[in-house]
């Protein structure tokens, strides 16, 4: 063994890593970053959550008043009052999250002695505002009664209605979906990178540039040709998430499917668009903390965009997870068919992002080789 030798190799190396500004960046800035991002959102919270108040407490001097009035000064959850049909119908059409039902003798049973009971209507899509607003009412209704001696040691029943999910709903079922989007995206974003990159380096993609083949047949073809493994994948993913791990699919299982297809064809080609920045396969695996990573930590999957700063929440905006997590959420959770908007604009956004990918790639494509 000759220390020289490796140590001539190990200085080589060194040397070549300081000559790429990728490398190190990828080494000493993108870790930094991405840890900070995880940082500042792991005790991240909802905020001015909109709740609706449905209070038909018929006492002069209402309990419920109190309550509501403490919620409103002392959360940061969003009421406002609403007729029972009024709640119910913006629950379904998601402009509040929650909604809080008093019944007419709820003061009169907490002044009887008897255990009063409110209703909790829940939209019950989204685990982590469901959570926190059952939490913050839950700690509101307490502190009030705590303040008022004759009540004092009362139990007020919450009971919770869903709309949408439940209490037989398990974690995996809430968070189902958002695997179902991010794992083979992940995993077709990288297959595509390296590949593309290969197909480069190996001289093929010169060779189809001289053949009668334009630039953007030549992606189109790619994204073909990848497409069909993107398409196994997506298949076999969501069939096993639903058949074998049992997560509910109140939806179109052929809708679901439909969903992940085009938003993983989004990878496809991003996965070409970005590999043509790329001079090997490792500078196309430098990509990937830099677009999955962050698409993971903002796209919906778990952390709500409602409860997102707004620098934040617009940088989901741009992200095709974002939207694929949300359109296989309403289908797997909510049960929305392709006629419902918030499924169709998705997948028409999804599209689009599709499209304008090919569409650099073949721009990039062309000012590479020139």
């Amino acid at each position: 063994m000759n220390r020289g030798r490796i140590g001539a190799l190990a200085r080589r190396i060194v040397a070549q890593f300081r000559r790429d500004r990728r490398t190190l960046a990828l080494i000493l800035i993108v870790p930094i970053v991405i840890i900070s991002l995880v940082g500042y959102l792991i005790d991240i919270k909802p905020s001015d959550t909109p709740v609706g108040v449905v209070n038909d407490d018929s006492a002069l001097v209402s309990v419920a008043d109190l309550i509501i009035r403490a919620i409103d000064e002392e959360s940061d959850l969003k009421l406002t009052e609403l007729s029972r049909d009024e709640a119910e119908r913006q629950l379904k059409n998601g402009k509040i999250s929650a909604a809080l039902v008093f019944p007419s003798d709820f003061t009169r049973n907490l002044v009887t002695g008897n255990d009063p009971r409110v209703t909790l209507l829940l939209e019950g899509s989204d685990a982590q505002v469901m959570a926190h607003v059952r939490d913050t009412l839950t700690t509101a209704i307490q502190q009030t009664l705590a303040g008022l001696p004759a009540v004092e040691g009362r139990l007020i029943q919450v009971e919770p209605e869903f709309l949408y999910g439940g209490e037989d709903y398990t974690t995996m079922d809430y968070l189902g979906p958002a695997f179902v989007v991010l794992m083979p995206w992940f995993f077709v974003f990288l297959l595509t990178s390296v590949s593309f990159v290969r197909e480069r380096v190996q001289g093929t993609v010169e060779r189809l540039l001289a053949s009668p083949l334009s630039r953007f047949e030549i992606v189109l073809g790619y994204m073909v040709g990848f497409g069909v493994f993107s398409l196994v994948q997506s298949l076999e993913m969501l069939l096993f998430t639903v058949y074998v791990l049992d997560v509910n699919c109140e939806g179109s299982i052929f809708l679901a499917i439909l969903t992940v297809i085009v938003a993983v064809m989004t990878a496809v080609n991003l996965g070409i668009l970005l590999s043509t920045f790329a001079r090997n396969e490792f500078q196309a695996i430098q990509f990937v903390p830099l677009v999955v990573f962050p698409q993971a930590l903002l796209g919906g999957l778990f952390w709500s965009l409602d409860s997102l700063p707004w620098f934040l929440r617009w940088a989901s905006y741009l992200m095709p997870v974002t939207y694929a997590n949300s359109a296989v959420r309403d289908v797997m959770i909510r049960g929305a068919t392709l006629l419902d908007w918030s499924v169709a604009s998705n997948l028409l956004i999804l599209v689009g992002f599709a499209a304008a990918f090919v569409f650099l790639a073949s721009l990039t494509l062309k000012r590479e080789v020139a």
